[in-house]
């Protein structure tokens, strides 16, 4: 009787193990997971300022193409 109640702890014991260790790996992997959605997070502002940079540049391009083709008045023509 004595062995089957050994046994019977031991198994509790190896399960009890296990469970800790699979919590420590589930917290870890839920800093993991926090720590990328925080990256992710800081490349979307990245490239949203990006592409606000981007399109201001063309929006002046553009203003100053269309300035330049506008048609001369006839008394600066040569």
């Amino acid at each position: 009787m004595n062995k089957c109640i050994k046994k019977k702890w031991l198994r509790i014991e190896r399960l009890e193990n296990k469970v800790a260790q699979l919590t420590a790996e589930n917290i870890l992997l839920t800093d993991a997971l926090r720590n990328h959605a925080d990256n992710i997070r800081d490349l979307y502002d990245i490239v949203k300022r990006n592409a606000q940079a981007t399109n201001s540049r063309f929006d002046k391009i553009e203003k100053e193409v269309a300035n330049s083709n506008a048609k001369k008045s006839w008394f600066s023509r040569k």
